[in-house]
């Protein structure tokens, strides 16, 4: 943790997993570039093809001193057969690995490397009673723009994933949603050719249902989105869709039950 930040982010995984003794929890801090489930399933030392939940994520803010605090996101994951287990196998003395442990700043990238941009982001699935989906178009002038998107985006310092995106549906396309299930947390590492930037963010994707659908339109006045609008599923194909889209959608008709 730099001296000169007032505040550092970390992300760490978590999986309930068998033990000796029966279902136990494990963590572990993700490092840049990682990605949270292959993470995850090393934590237990499963199969890459190991099947994982992803229960739930967790903020946590903690003030370390007068002017320095860190913001933690903890990614929990379950193999399927012992979903139930959670959250009685958390610790008495809480997650780990704790705040303290978190607060040495991970090893310096290789000397030449491009300057690190690390994000942690939350997107999604929204549909309405009629089983349409919203969607929201980039602005020119940003990554992916003249895509349709998924609305979301990213979690500011403090704020919880599931705040982060009951706000971003609002900003996006005005509509007001409740927040349900996870479907799923990855990884996604790009490089910027624009900014000279190694860029690795942490998606999550939500479903969330908005039980009064209204007119879609953008509320948030010279942001990243262009347009917004309510699509019927079979409409999905004709679209150009962000790399973010195609990846929540993808995992969410590969995995109906999700």
């Amino acid at each position: 943790m730099s001296t000169d930040d007032p505040v550092s982010r970390r992300v760490t995984v978590h999986l309930i997993t068998a033990g000796p003794d029966g279902p136990e929890l494990r963590g572990a801090r993700v490092l840049f570039g990682e990605d949270p489930e292959r993470r995850a399933r090393e934590l237990g030392g499963l199969p890459e093809d190991a099947p994982l939940t992803a229960l739930d994520v967790i903020t946590e803010t903690v003030s370390l001193s007068r002017s320095r605090a860190m913001h933690v996101d903890r990614i929990v994951y379950t193999r399927p057969e012992l979903r139930s287990a959670w959250p009685d196998v958390v610790p008495a003395e809480g997650l780990v690995p704790t705040v303290p442990a978190l607060v040495p700043d991970e090893p310096d990238p290789e000397p030449g490397s491009l300057p690190r941009l690390r994000r942690f982001a939350s997107y999604g699935i929204v549909t309405d009673p009629a089983g349409r989906i919203l969607l929201s178009r980039i602005a020119e002038g940003f990554p992916g723009a003249g895509s349709w998107h998924l609305p979301g985006g990213g979690v500011d310092l403090g704020e919880d994933m599931r705040a982060a995106l009951r706000r971003e549906v609002v900003e996006e396309t005005g509509q007001h949603g409740v927040v349900g299930a996870l479907i799923r947390v990855t990884g996604h590492r790009r490089t910027s050719s624009a900014s000279d930037l190694d860029i690795y963010a942490v998606w999550v994707f939500s479903h969330v249902h908005v039980g009064a659908p209204t007119e879609p339109r953008v509320v948030e006045e010279s942001g990243s989105t262009a347009a917004c609008g309510w699509f019927a599923p079979e409409e999905l194909s004709g679209l150009r869709l962000s790399t973010t889209a195609r990846r929540g959608l993808g995992f969410l008709i590969s995995h109906p039950e999700r």
